[in-house]
């Protein structure tokens, strides 16, 4: 998915005949950040997928937009579309638990590991609204400047329109299951 999102990024901004300052600054991501977003040098976190995909001029479907229009995706235990991905700025790995962008599909779940070794992330804010269960370990929300512990099988569902970020706690991964809606 690295790949494909970057050379998807930059097609649209290209067919758009905008530069990289042009969407740089209406997605609020840094051009250097994008840039290597465009080369698959980073992996763009799930909030900025769905801040380009607004500035770039999808509603639902985003970047990671499939060809096929599927009404039953399965995706098999062990098996993914993405391919775990990680390096985000946001200091998490997550791997699509269907195909990313499908047309028609309004919701996109994500499996999302933590490593509680990395710094805390800043909080974010983008579109849609947000469901998340703590599978394993433990995670502070920081949601709109407040701090929330979840633990193993608690849930949280949050606009993600206010500011927002997760990280793990203690010195285990922790693993959630994320569903956003756009």
């Amino acid at each position: 998915m690295r790949k494909y999102v970057g050379e998807r990024i930059k097609a649209l901004r290209q067919a758009q005949e905008m530069s990289l300052e042009q969407v740089s600054k209406l997605a609020g991501i840094t051009v250097e950040r994008l840039a290597a977003y465009e080369e698959g040098r980073a992996v763009p976190a799930i909030g900025a997928v769905i801040q380009l995909s607004r500035v770039l001029g999808f509603k639902n479907e985003g970047l990671a937009q499939s060809e096929a229009q599927d009404d039953l995706t399965i995706c098999r235990a062990g098996e993914n579309f993405s391919g775990e991905q990680g390096d985000t700025e946001q200091n998490y790995a997550y791997e699509a638990l269907t195909r990313p962008g499908t047309a028609g599909h309004r919701m996109q779940p994500f499996l999302i590991r933590f490593d509680p070794a990395t710094p805390k992330p800043i909080p974010i804010s983008h579109d849609g609204q947000e469901f998340v269960h703590i599978l394993e370990g433990a995670v502070e929300l920081t949601y709109d400047g407040r701090s929330i512990l979840l633990g193993t099988g608690d849930s949280a569902y949050l606009d993600a329109r206010r500011p927002h970020t997760f990280h793990a706690l203690g010195t285990s991964v922790a693993r959630m299951l994320a569903v956003i809606s756009a």
